[in-house]
């Protein structure tokens, strides 16, 4: 990612946090204190994000940190500062056993669900999740996207001449909370006459120094396609992880799986363990 200010770096937070993006980097954010009190902490957000963000509470974090809640967007979100107060960490926070202490905290505080079983989240998204499939042949997967997302986007751009070749088929849920435009352009993309136009202009004018998709966002979409665009990212949280892409697809050995991100091997090294998803189940 690339970052143009300390604001968008908050922005980007969400990306980090809940879009699947692993934000490892340290952002600078001033002279913040470690074990800092939280009206200073509501200063300091407030400041560095020209009002973008909210320091909602402060908790003793591992390793010297201080964890803040900070609400982005209308998403919590757990950060940390560092000790001496010169940074903020964002994203994942491993700790000696693997463990992500990030998702721990947020759990803790009950600000992310609790892991939906892969079975009941397929079926869950299946029957309630609206959007549109790409392709007319081949295995499908269900991909849950946000039209900022840059990793969505290249999961597009590895899916194009799949789904063009009858080998893939794959059935787009838009959502919207990566950034304050990522609600309107998803609205843009389902309330549209032909969706699979919509979705190919966000994908051929989406810039990646910015990780902005190419359709204009809708202003002031009707209430019943701003609800869709809600329930979508609503359902997707319900895997227990706000993040983008995150995939559903049948494994040929393993069964049904949900993957938050791009798949290690690629779509063309996944294709050929791929089996038949059909309403949310695996089938023979």
């Amino acid at each position: 990612m690339h970052k143009k200010s300390i604001a968008m770096a908050i922005a980007l937070f969400v990306v980090g946090s809940l879009g699947g993006v692993v934000a490892d980097r340290f952002l600078p954010i001033g002279n913040a204190q470690a074990g800092v009190k939280l009206d200073a902490a509501e200063r300091l957000i407030d400041a560095v994000t020209h009002g973008q963000a909210q320091a909602k509470k402060v908790f003793p974090g591992p390793g010297g940190l201080t964890g803040v809640v900070i609400e982005a967007n209308q998403h919590p979100l757990v950060a940390w500062i560092t000790p001496g107060g010169k940074y903020l960490a964002v994203g994942p926070l491993l700790n000696a056993q693997g463990q992500d202490e990030t998702r721990l905290a947020m759990e803790k505080l009950d600000l992310l669900p609790k892991v939906m079983a892969p079975a009941d989240f397929a079926q869950l998204a299946s029957k309630e999740a609206g959007g549109f499939v790409l392709g007319k042949t081949g295995p499908e997967i269900t991909a849950f996207v946000d039209p900022n997302c840059i990793f969505c986007h290249k999961f597009y751009e590895q899916a194009q001449p799949l789904i063009n070749a009858g080998k893939l088929r794959v059935r787009f849920v838009i959502v919207g909370f990566l950034k304050p435009d990522s609600a309107p352009r998803a609205a843009a993309i389902l309330g549209a006459k032909d969706p699979q136009a919509a979705m190919a202009e966000n994908e051929k004018g989406f810039d990646a120094a910015t990780e902005e998709g190419g359709i204009k966002p809708m202003d002031n979409p009707p209430p019943a396609l701003r609800a869709a665009v809600e329930n979508n990212t609503r359902l997707l949280a319900k895997s227990g992880e706000l993040a983008t892409p995150t995939l559903i697809y049948c494994n040929k050995k393993t069964g049904l799986k949900v993957i938050h991100g791009l798949p290690q091997e690629g779509l063309t090294g996944l294709l050929g363990q791929l089996g038949n998803l059909q309403g949310g189940a695996c089938k023979e």
